[in-house]
Protein backbone atom coordinates (compact mmCIF):
# COMPACT_ATOMS: atom_id res chain seq x y z
CA UNK A 1 0.00 0.00 0.00
CA UNK A 2 1.62 3.42 -1.50
CA UNK A 3 1.58 5.70 2.12
CA UNK A 4 0.81 9.37 1.82
CA UNK A 5 4.19 11.71 2.84
CA UNK A 6 3.32 15.20 2.51
CA UNK A 7 6.21 17.50 2.37
CA UNK A 8 5.68 18.17 6.51
CA UNK A 9 6.43 14.68 7.54
CA UNK A 10 9.36 14.05 5.39
CA UNK A 11 10.94 16.84 6.49
CA UNK A 12 10.38 15.96 9.70
CA UNK A 13 12.06 12.01 9.17
CA UNK A 14 14.95 13.67 7.27
CA UNK A 15 15.31 15.76 10.46
CA UNK A 16 15.92 12.35 12.18
CA UNK A 17 17.82 11.01 9.95
CA UNK A 18 20.82 13.78 10.00
CA UNK A 19 20.32 13.47 14.05
CA UNK A 20 20.92 9.71 13.71
CA UNK A 21 23.43 10.03 11.75
CA UNK A 22 25.51 12.68 13.84
CA UNK A 23 26.38 10.12 16.68
CA UNK A 24 28.22 7.42 14.78
CA UNK A 25 29.97 10.27 12.93
CA UNK A 26 30.83 11.72 16.55
CA UNK A 27 32.29 7.91 17.42
CA UNK A 28 34.27 8.44 14.06
CA UNK A 29 35.99 11.39 14.61
CA UNK A 30 36.51 10.52 18.05
CA UNK A 31 38.18 7.27 17.49
CA UNK A 32 40.37 8.91 14.90
CA UNK A 33 41.33 11.46 16.96
CA UNK A 34 42.35 8.30 19.63
CA UNK A 35 44.20 6.22 16.82
CA UNK A 36 46.28 8.83 15.69
CA UNK A 37 47.39 9.86 18.82
CA UNK A 38 48.87 6.28 19.68
CA UNK A 39 49.93 5.10 15.83
CA UNK A 40 53.72 5.44 16.08
CA UNK A 41 55.18 8.92 14.58
CA UNK A 42 57.31 6.94 11.85
CA UNK A 43 53.94 5.06 10.59
CA UNK A 44 53.50 7.19 7.85
CA UNK A 45 50.98 4.89 5.57
CA UNK A 46 49.03 4.15 9.13
CA UNK A 47 48.47 8.41 9.35
CA UNK A 48 48.19 8.65 5.54
CA UNK A 49 45.07 6.42 6.23
CA UNK A 50 43.91 8.19 9.42
CA UNK A 51 43.58 10.71 7.71
CA UNK A 52 41.54 9.85 4.73
CA UNK A 53 39.24 8.31 7.22
CA UNK A 54 39.15 11.32 9.21
CA UNK A 55 38.11 13.56 5.73
CA UNK A 56 36.12 10.91 4.74
CA UNK A 57 33.91 11.78 8.16
CA UNK A 58 34.23 15.49 7.73
CA UNK A 59 32.73 14.58 4.39
CA UNK A 60 29.41 12.83 5.63
CA UNK A 61 28.86 15.04 8.52
CA UNK A 62 28.69 18.05 5.41
CA UNK A 63 26.17 15.91 3.69
CA UNK A 64 24.19 15.40 6.64
CA UNK A 65 24.15 18.67 7.76
CA UNK A 66 23.16 19.26 3.94
CA UNK A 67 20.21 16.67 4.65
CA UNK A 68 19.25 18.90 7.20
CA UNK A 69 19.03 21.96 5.22
CA UNK A 70 17.00 19.74 2.70
CA UNK A 71 14.87 19.18 5.39
CA UNK A 72 14.65 22.33 6.26
CA UNK A 73 13.20 24.25 2.73
CA UNK A 74 10.61 21.01 2.83
CA UNK A 75 9.30 22.58 6.10
CA UNK A 76 9.24 26.04 4.20
CA UNK A 77 12.75 27.36 5.23
CA UNK A 78 11.59 29.98 7.72
CA UNK A 79 14.10 32.90 8.69
CA UNK A 80 15.56 31.92 11.89
CA UNK A 81 16.31 34.80 14.40
CA UNK A 82 19.59 36.95 13.31
CA UNK A 83 22.36 37.93 15.79
CA UNK A 84 24.79 40.89 15.61
CA UNK A 85 28.41 38.98 15.41
CA UNK A 86 32.19 39.50 13.63
CA UNK A 87 32.46 38.90 10.38
CA UNK A 88 36.22 38.07 11.54
CA UNK A 89 35.65 35.16 13.78
CA UNK A 90 33.09 33.24 10.74
CA UNK A 91 35.76 33.63 8.25
CA UNK A 92 37.87 32.15 10.87
CA UNK A 93 35.59 29.64 11.68
CA UNK A 94 35.49 28.69 8.05
CA UNK A 95 39.04 28.01 7.09
CA UNK A 96 38.92 25.86 9.96
CA UNK A 97 36.13 23.30 8.84
CA UNK A 98 37.51 23.35 5.07
CA UNK A 99 41.37 23.24 5.92
CA UNK A 100 41.14 19.18 5.35
CA UNK A 101 38.62 19.15 2.65
CA UNK A 102 41.25 21.72 0.65
CA UNK A 103 44.12 19.41 1.77
CA UNK A 104 42.39 16.62 0.43
CA UNK A 105 42.09 17.50 -3.00
CA UNK A 106 45.33 19.50 -3.36
CA UNK A 107 43.93 22.66 -3.31
CA UNK A 108 45.47 26.02 -1.57
CA UNK A 109 43.12 27.90 0.49
CA UNK A 110 43.24 31.39 1.27
CA UNK A 111 40.77 32.76 3.93
CA UNK A 112 41.57 36.56 4.63
CA UNK A 113 40.11 36.51 8.22
CA UNK A 114 41.43 40.08 8.57
CA UNK A 115 39.54 41.55 5.66
CA UNK A 116 36.71 41.18 8.32
CA UNK A 117 38.23 44.19 10.12
CA UNK A 118 35.99 45.36 12.59
CA UNK A 119 32.99 44.62 10.37
CA UNK A 120 29.99 42.94 12.20
CA UNK A 121 27.34 41.02 10.24
CA UNK A 122 23.63 40.97 11.00
CA UNK A 123 21.55 37.24 10.08
CA UNK A 124 21.65 33.62 11.91
CA UNK A 125 25.13 32.84 12.35
CA UNK A 126 24.66 29.13 12.46
CA UNK A 127 23.03 29.31 8.87
CA UNK A 128 25.46 32.08 7.26
CA UNK A 129 28.72 29.56 7.98
CA UNK A 130 26.53 26.75 6.50
CA UNK A 131 26.19 28.56 3.31
CA UNK A 132 29.73 29.85 3.60
CA UNK A 133 30.90 26.24 4.08
CA UNK A 134 28.82 24.76 1.25
CA UNK A 135 30.37 27.74 -1.01
CA UNK A 136 33.68 26.95 -0.25
CA UNK A 137 33.64 23.37 -0.36
CA UNK A 138 32.23 23.77 -4.41
CA UNK A 139 35.05 26.31 -4.80
CA UNK A 140 37.39 23.17 -3.98
CA UNK A 141 36.16 20.62 -5.43
CA UNK A 142 36.03 22.85 -8.63
CA UNK A 143 39.21 24.63 -8.24
CA UNK A 144 41.41 21.79 -9.54
CA UNK A 145 44.17 19.37 -8.22
CA UNK A 146 46.75 22.51 -7.15
CA UNK A 147 44.16 24.99 -7.66
CA UNK A 148 43.65 28.16 -5.36
CA UNK A 149 40.93 29.17 -3.54
CA UNK A 150 40.52 32.54 -1.92
CA UNK A 151 37.97 33.89 0.37
CA UNK A 152 37.81 37.55 1.21
CA UNK A 153 34.96 39.91 2.83
CA UNK A 154 34.32 43.69 2.25
CA UNK A 155 31.78 46.28 2.78
CA UNK A 156 29.40 47.46 -0.23
CA UNK A 157 26.64 49.51 1.17
CA UNK A 158 24.94 48.43 3.75
CA UNK A 159 25.77 44.86 2.89
CA UNK A 160 28.60 42.91 3.57
CA UNK A 161 30.18 40.57 0.34
CA UNK A 162 31.99 37.12 1.24
CA UNK A 163 33.50 36.61 -2.00
CA UNK A 164 35.06 32.89 -2.70
CA UNK A 165 36.93 33.01 -5.58
CA UNK A 166 38.67 29.74 -7.13
CA UNK A 167 40.81 29.19 -10.08
CA UNK A 168 37.79 26.34 -11.91
CA UNK A 169 35.80 26.76 -14.63
CA UNK A 170 33.18 29.47 -13.56
CA UNK A 171 29.35 28.71 -13.26
CA UNK A 172 27.90 29.03 -16.81
CA UNK A 173 25.49 32.01 -16.95
CA UNK A 174 22.76 30.45 -18.48
CA UNK A 175 22.78 28.30 -15.35
CA UNK A 176 23.12 31.24 -12.99
CA UNK A 177 20.08 30.92 -11.13
CA UNK A 178 19.09 27.14 -11.68
CA UNK A 179 21.96 25.91 -9.94
CA UNK A 180 20.94 26.91 -6.65
CA UNK A 181 17.63 25.01 -7.35
CA UNK A 182 16.80 21.58 -6.41
CA UNK A 183 15.82 20.57 -9.95
CA UNK A 184 19.00 21.97 -10.97
CA UNK A 185 20.85 19.67 -8.99
CA UNK A 186 19.68 17.26 -11.10
CA UNK A 187 20.21 19.03 -14.44
CA UNK A 188 23.42 20.24 -14.15
CA UNK A 189 25.79 17.08 -12.23
CA UNK A 190 27.17 16.17 -15.33
CA UNK A 191 27.39 19.56 -17.44
CA UNK A 192 30.21 21.56 -17.87
CA UNK A 193 29.62 24.91 -15.76
CA UNK A 194 26.89 23.10 -13.83
CA UNK A 195 29.22 23.06 -10.83
CA UNK A 196 27.32 20.30 -8.64
CA UNK A 197 29.23 19.57 -5.53
CA UNK A 198 28.66 16.85 -2.86
CA UNK A 199 25.72 17.03 -0.96
CA UNK A 200 23.68 19.34 -3.26
CA UNK A 201 26.33 22.19 -2.69
CA UNK A 202 24.88 25.13 -4.37
CA UNK A 203 21.26 24.12 -3.41
CA UNK A 204 22.26 24.39 0.57
CA UNK A 205 24.27 27.18 0.39
CA UNK A 206 21.06 29.15 -0.86
CA UNK A 207 18.89 27.30 1.48
CA UNK A 208 20.72 28.41 4.56
CA UNK A 209 21.83 31.41 3.01
CA UNK A 210 17.62 32.17 2.86
CA UNK A 211 17.34 30.91 6.17
CA UNK A 212 19.99 33.32 7.78
CA UNK A 213 19.02 36.49 6.60
CA UNK A 214 21.29 36.72 3.08
CA UNK A 215 21.27 35.52 -0.51
CA UNK A 216 23.68 34.09 -2.41
CA UNK A 217 24.66 34.81 -5.88
CA UNK A 218 27.28 33.31 -8.99
CA UNK A 219 29.90 35.31 -10.88
CA UNK A 220 33.11 34.80 -12.28
CA UNK A 221 36.66 36.37 -11.58
CA UNK A 222 39.32 37.59 -14.07
CA UNK A 223 41.07 34.09 -14.03
CA UNK A 224 38.15 31.57 -12.15
CA UNK A 225 35.10 31.34 -10.48
CA UNK A 226 33.29 33.40 -7.92
CA UNK A 227 30.33 33.73 -5.53
CA UNK A 228 28.97 36.08 -3.67
CA UNK A 229 27.63 35.81 0.16
CA UNK A 230 25.83 38.99 1.08
CA UNK A 231 24.70 39.86 4.40
CA UNK A 232 23.46 42.85 6.21
CA UNK A 233 25.79 45.20 7.81
CA UNK A 234 25.25 46.00 11.56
Amino acid sequence: MKEDLNSQLVSALLGLFAHDLRNPLSALHSNVSFLGSVVGAGDTEAHEALEDVAASSDALGHITDNLELFAIALDGARPREAHDFPLRELLREAAQKSRRFADSYRVTLEVDAESGGSLRAFANRDMLQRSLSNLIRNAIQHAGETGKVTVQAAQAGSELVIGVSDSGVPLASEMSEQAFTAEGQLSTKNVSGGRYSRGLGLYAARIAAGVAGARVRGGSAPSGARFELCVSAR
